[in-house]
């Protein structure tokens, strides 16, 4: 049985008013086909065509290779292999569109305006036929109106009849007539006769005839207050309760050739008149949801809008490229004009062109975010010339930075972090800020998610939500924060957890959704004073014994509870026999290559010794050669931990066995120190205080260490050096706010039983409340078949009192709500 102490006469800050937000970035096509609603893939037909600085590699243009020699799959623009084969897509020379009784080629030279690459040349024989496939299909709701349109040019006049079908059944037809000199708009509007997620858009030429197209959309005429976006998912957004949007990345803001770097200039003004370009998860974004589009949804969600903007270097992940002189001044001017846009009057040159777009009255906008997961020298000189810029300009901005540029004494108003780990590293931090320096830059954590293991369900929701409860206890230094990625399309996912997944006709959310529908929707107005009395739940760990650190350590007998052993996964190095037992070769070249896109130490090494790699409870012995200036390491719990849905480089797969997700615990002894540390990023943390230890130079010293799945003991030569305990979380965690009518409790019980836990306050409150709950089977997840298994309810309950019990679910969360006296 747990117990909260709460003491409401003890305010301890108030709340942050805009800690709940939503982070939004055009990942698993969540744009284009999702978020905004446009039902024609590759409406703009420019879909193959590589970026400028970029080359294609393999058949079909499998690759991208970029000039800095980072690597993607493109296959002539369809995106990922698995998309290609999961969503059986048949290969066409100009992806999504597809010819019977036609000739379908792309012409470069007369296009629609100066910002189309491309137009589609269509010629037709009598009864010819094109047709778009859509996102996997193009949707239909029967009695829904959608709204088509197209530019497009004949020499001689053409007859056109345009249908939706699905199986040759027509869910819709129309005939136009094409004349004219030029490109001309041609509209139509349609209701539909059937509801499918799966049809094709088809034009056919009864006729016959040539027809050049240079741009065209579909589009369904009921969206969220009429401002484009699908209704479903803003919805469901609105539902969170979210204060502020970042936007529009994420990664895609740095891009990976400055060619694909994010520009407001191409974010706004008539969709046909926006240049596309390749983002770096794998397919091309028309840019028809922009920076107007996001403004507009942050004025109809109420929220502040947070801009990220390039701060003048690519994705320091796949091999940046930095912007000097001219390119960076000119990223910077682009910034400026965005803001301009955003927030000054109608007669401004910005202004103007906003008010253009339906909007002559300013949006909000007091937050810009410099870079995106930015660091390190190049970036620390690039922020402060666009904090100088943009500050001397608008002096009442908020500056978000990407990291603890405080350090290098910068200016700055919030530093965003990034976090994604296992349930329990969220479960083991939820004391992670009760020590940050008051007096420094407040926290925007910008991404958090659980990213391995019992990723999308209940058990991830309930890991994370102990965060949450550490993150809330401290929201005088933590102001903002948002979950990451926001939106999957379920038909083409990149990465995975996603908050909301959706198909063409459906959504559904994952349980962290719920978990953060629930504690945004719940805020107070003061943090007061609580206290948890609770037991401990010990981290999960498993594995053998492996030899890490510095190549060409020497060793011999090693064994496991007395058995001999030998390597049997060499992550890094090679295991070389020698005259008196074996030595570890350095990494060699493929494991160097493999690694180094894994942010680990190339020259150290990592060699797995025989063993279960489920064991919890085992002794390992090994005799090590010690030298002087030599370090010695080795492994304690050496598993793989699980993997993750995105690749770095789809294109070379990593082994099972890879530096990226081998990480025990390394026990390190070098010149009379030894030391017990846990690998995180971005340095490792000591899991206990470094000792003493002497070595016998120059001949084989004794290693041993002893586990048991809750301590860890260590010894060299028979001489106990560490004894650890198995890091551990608390089993039930709370944080308490009121305001002037009422005490809200949220509650975390992350064990496997239920909790009968005694609340204690320190002021009389109605025997009647509310509880706001989620709840379920540990691993239970929500899917498209079954999209509400797990969601949030809410519960009447009476016995409240200034001391009552109150009963937590296993892997729950709980938001109560007590109304005072």
């Amino acid at each position: 049985m747990s117990r909260i102490i709460i003491k409401t006469e003890e305010k301890r800050f108030p709340t942050a008013k805009n800690l709940y937000g939503i982070f939004f970035e055009d990942i698993n096509r969540a744009g284009d086909g999702g978020l905004y609603p446009e039902m024609l893939r590759n409406r703009s037909f420019d879909d193959s065509i590589p970026p400028v600085e970029c080359t294609t590699e393999g058949e079909d243009d499998y690759a991208i290779v970029t000039p800095a020699g980072w690597k993607d799959e493109f296959n002539h623009g369809e995106g990922l292999t698995r998309w290609i084969r999961d969503n059986k897509t048949e290969y066409t020379p100009i992806p999504a569109w597809y010819c019977e009784n036609a000739s379908l080629q792309l012409d470069r030279q007369d296009t629609l305006n100066d910002k189309r690459s491309v137009a589609l040349s269509a010629q037709f024989r009598p009864q010819g036929r094109i047709y778009n496939t859509g996102y996997a299909g193009v949707p239909q709701k029967d009695g829904d109106a959608y709204h088509f349109y197209m530019f497009a040019k004949v020499e001689e006049p053409v007859t056109l009849i345009l249908t939706v079908e699905e199986d040759n059944v027509k869910l819709c037809e129309n005939i136009i007539n094409l004349s004219g000199k030029g490109f001309i708009r041609y509209d139509w509007q349609f209701n539909a006769v059937g509801t499918t997620g799966a049809a094709r858009f088809v034009v056919t030429c009864p006729k016959g005839g040539s027809v050049k197209i240079g741009f065209t959309s579909l589009m369904p005429m009921d969206t969220y207050y009429g401002h484009g976006l699908r209704k479903d998912l803003v919805e469901k957004l609105r539902d969170m309760h979210p204060t502020f949007l970042r936007f529009p990345g994420g990664c895609i803001v740095e891009g990976f050739t400055p060619s694909t770097a994010m520009r407001f200039k191409n974010m706004i003004g008539p969709v046909w008149e926006r240049p596309g370009h390749l983002l770096m998860w794998h397919y091309r974004t028309t840019n028809g949801l922009g920076f107007h589009e996001y403004l507009q949804l942050c004025e109809d969600l109420n929220m502040e809008p947070l801009y990220v903007f390039n701060c003048g270097m690519t994705c320091q992940a796949r091999k940046s490229v930095l912007m000097e002189g001219d390119d960076l001044d000119e990223m910077i001017q682009d910034t400026l004009d965005a803001i301009e846009y955003a927030t000054q009057p109608a007669d401004s040159k910005w202004g103007k062109v906003r008010a253009a777009m339906g909007h002559p009255e300013p949006f909000k906008m007091n937050y810009v975010e410099i870079g995106n997961e930015n660091w390190g020298p190049d970036y620390e000189e690039r922020y402060l010339k666009c904090y100088n810029i943009i500050k001397d300009k608008y002096p009442l901005m908020s500056f978000v930075a990407n990291s603890h540029v405080e350090k290098k004494q910068l200016p700055v108003d919030i530093v965003d972090e990034h976090y994604y780990n296992s349930v329990e590293y969220f479960a083991e931090n939820i004391h992670f800020y009760d020590g940050y320096d008051r007096k420094g830059p407040q926290v925007f954590l910008g991404e958090l998610a659980v990213l391995r293991g019992p990723v999308g369900q209940l058990y991830a929701a309930v890991g994370e939500a102990m965060f949450l409860i550490g993150m809330e206890r401290n929201q005088d230094v933590v102001a903002l924060a948002s979950y990451a990625p926001l939106l999957e399309n379920y038909n083409y996912f990149a990465w995975y957890p996603n908050l909301l997944i959706f198909d063409n006709l459906e959504s559904y959310c994952i349980p962290t959704y719920y978990a953060w529908k629930l504690f945004g929707g719940s805020r107070g107005s003061n943090v007061v004073t609580s206290v948890d009395e609770t037991g401990i739940i010990y981290r999960p760990v498993k594995g053998m014994a492996s030899l890490l650190g510095q190549a060409g350590v020497r060793y011999r007998k090693a064994t496991w509870n007395g058995i001999p052993v030998n390597a049997v996964h060499e992550v890094m190095g090679h295991e070389v026999p020698v005259e008196d037992g074996y030595t570890i070769t350095k990494p060699d070249d493929e494991q160097r290559e493999e690694s180094s896109k894994m942010g680990v130490n190339l020259d150290e090494v990592l060699v797995v010794l025989g063993g279960n790699e489920e064991v919890t409870e085992g002794t390992f012995e090994v005799d090590i050669y010690a030298e002087d200036g030599r370090e010695i390491g080795i492994g304690v719990y050496t598993s793989r931990i699980s993997k993750e849905v995105y690749m770095n480089d789809e294109t070379h797969p990593p082994r099972e066995w890879n530096a990226g997700i081998v990480r025990p615990f390394q026990w390190r002894i070098k010149e009379g120190k030894s030391t017990f540390k846990e690998r995180r990023y971005p340095e490792p943390i000591a899991l206990t205080a470094d000792a003493d230890v002497k070595l016998i130079m120059n001949t084989y010293n004794k290693f041993k260490y002893t586990v048991t799945g809750k301590t860890m003991s260590l010894y060299v030569n028979d001489v106990l050096i560490h004894e650890i305990t198995v890091p551990n979380f608390p089993s039930m965690a709370s944080v308490v706010s009121d305001t002037e009518e009422e005490v809200i409790i949220k509650i975390v019980n992350i064990a496997n039983s239920p909790d009968d836990i005694e609340i204690t306050l320190d002021c009389e409150v109605e025997s009647d409340y509310t509880v706001g709950l989620l709840t379920g089977g540990k691993f239970d997840e929500n899917s498209i078949n079954d999209p509400i298994k797990v969601h949030d309810i809410d519960v009447k309950l009476s016995g409240a009192s200034s001391n009552f019990h109150y009963k937590a679910s296993a892997h729950s969360i709980n938001v109560l709500h007590l109304i005072k006296k």
